[in-house]
């Protein structure tokens, strides 16, 4: 089967990192081509791939480029992976792709609005969204036939294991020390500035050593971006944990984050809610094999009961978090257990099945429909 993705692709985004383990996980027995945006000057570092890619469109300019490369193509599926920032300029586009690839046209919502008009029903045969709550609110609200809506759950990564020990060598981390670990974008919606004043807090009560991977949003306001690092980085100094933080302001591809993941022993996801936008998180669908404390929000609400530690945005909240944790050694190990066992449910293998079926199911209604 010839598969078209027509995405984002080799630059610092949840999507471009979610394309990437999709198509190379189709390419192993099928045909996949990434019809890309052009480079925005957001590439990540080193990037290469042995995948088929063009760069063929420009969210800023609704050209003819995409249509050209697709028909040169001539694909047996076209999957569009959707987000307002990329195609908000490229409505037209897409209706065109669709009446040209009629039935054969699938669109995974990265994100539902749930408080703007749904304007892409013409824009695709069948969607996809990873939350039950998105596809109920695009049938119910939306008017979008049923059948049309298919429910697939964010694919899963699972770290391959190495010795705690061995990566904190391997980075130069401190042996002796509990490292509680965060990785997004830094900005002011992952309060960040929270985590380092519940460190402060519990610096005398567990020898804690937190690190932040992530660099700035590329498209983020400066008051939530450069700004918020800026008295990020002078909340450390006034707390007096500078020996007691790492931030590694940069890009850090999944090479290098295995094992920073590998060396930590808790990962705290303390992200404000989207709401009324519905959208996935690869942070969370990043699974190393230590127990996981994360807001309780819509972002995360697919994960099974019981497969995280669920705090409020509240530093007593998180702080109750980290000492429940470390001093109880059953509720991290059923955490743990929990998320393992729904991250091997969620693997990228399949997730790739899932999304072949409703492939298959595309190239058999129109071969039945034109034989």
């Amino acid at each position: 089967m010839k598969i078209a993705f027509i995405t984002t692709y080799g630059v610092k985004c949840g999507i471009a990192t979610y394309t990437e383990h999709l198509a190379r996980g189709l390419s192993i027995e099928h045909d996949v081509t990434i019809f890309a945006e052009d480079n925005l000057g957001n590439t990540q570092p080193d990037f290469k791939t042995n995948l088929k890619l063009f760069r063929c469109f420009n969210r800023n300019s609704p050209d003819t480029r995409l249509l050209r490369a697709l028909d040169l193509y001539s694909p047996d599926v076209i999957h569009i992976q959707h987000e307002y920032g990329i195609f908000k300029n490229l409505k037209d586009v897409l209706t065109r792709i669709r009446a040209q690839y009629k039935g054969r046209t699938i669109m995974t919502l990265h994100t539902v609005k749930t408080n703007h008009k749904f304007d892409l029903h013409g824009c695709a045969d069948y969607f996809i969204v990873h939350k039950e709550h998105a596809r109920m609110h695009l049938v119910g609200d939306c008017e979008i036939e049923h059948d049309r809506i298919k429910v697939i759950p964010h694919g899963t990564l699972i770290i391959p294991q190495i010795s705690s020990r061995a990566a904190r060598l391997r980075l130069g981390l401190p042996l002796d020390s509990i490292i509680i670990l965060s990785h997004s974008f830094f900005e002011r919606r992952k309060n960040i500035d929270k985590i380092i004043k519940v460190i402060a807090e519990l610096k005398n009560e567990f020898p804690l050593y937190y690190i932040h991977l992530g660099g700035l949003h590329p498209h983020v306001k400066p008051e939530n971006g450069q700004l918020y690092l800026q008295d990020y980085l002078k909340l450390i100094k006034e707390l007096d944990v500078s020996s007691k933080v790492k931030l590694v302001n940069r890009f850090i591809p999944e090479e290098e984050l295995v094992y920073f993941l590998n060396a930590s022993d808790i990962i705290v996801t303390l992200e404000n809610s989207c709401y009324p936008n519905i959208s996935a998180s690869g942070i969370m669908h990043t699974v190393a094999g230590k127990p996981v404390i994360a807001s309780n929000v819509i972002n995360f609400a697919e994960f099974p009961e019981g497969s995280f530690y669920k705090v409020k945005i509240e530093e007593d909240s998180l702080k109750q978090a980290i000492r429940d944790i470390l001093l109880n050694s059953e509720l991290s190990d059923g955490l743990l257990r929990n998320l393992l066992k729904y991250a091997k449910e969620t693997s990228w293998d399949k997730i790739a099945e899932k999304h072949l079926k409703l492939y298959e199911r595309c190239v058999s209604t129109i071969r039945y429909v034109y034989a």
